[in-house]
């Protein structure tokens, strides 16, 4: 009963982590630029946020966004993390269905147990590669949002004059 428990469980939640990874691939709210703090910014309307599909911003009140239609012009690393994050939504089906197929609830045939075990382990290492990918997606864009190439510059360009004397 227990371990029946768990399969449930942890079928759930790897559906809901699948469809977390679609929806954040899908929205524009990767990277948020501002000039000043985010208070201020959004107190003087100038509040932008850039995605993988569009770069918005917000100002008077209205939310507009510009879609990144040429792939050719933009950078490395925002076509890296959009293959990554395709890549892990379409990895994330067949781990699912695999899933659902190795459920106690669900038969087929009269299949040895040593089958359903397999197919378990395949869906798990399939779902840990899902969140690798969202995880090197998502640093990726963090290391090169705007306040950390600004962090970036600053810091190390005094470590590297300091490293020279």
């Amino acid at each position: 009963m227990v371990a029946t428990f768990l399969q449930v469980v942890g079928f759930v939640t790897s559906f809901v982590g699948w469809i977390g990874v679609i929806v954040t691939t899908s929205t524009n709210d990767w990277v948020v630029t501002c000039g000043y703090t985010i208070p201020t910014c959004r107190k003087l309307d100038e509040l932008g946020s850039k995605g993988l599909w569009a770069d918005c911003v917000m100002a008077t009140g209205l939310y507009h966004c510009k879609p990144l239609v040429d792939i050719l012009i933009l950078p490395g690393y925002v076509q890296a993390c959009r293959a990554l994050m395709i890549a892990a939504s379409v990895l994330g089906l067949p781990a699912i269905l695999l899933l659902l197929t190795v459920l106690p609830c669900i038969r087929m045939g009269q299949e040895p147990g040593v089958a359903k075990y397999r197919r378990a382990q395949l869906a798990g290492v399939l779902l840990i590669l899902l969140g690798c990918q969202l995880l090197w997606a998502k640093t990726e864009s963090s290391l090169h949002s705007q306040h950390l190439v600004q962090f970036k510059q600053k810091y190390l360009e005094d470590f590297l004059y300091l490293q020279g004397d």
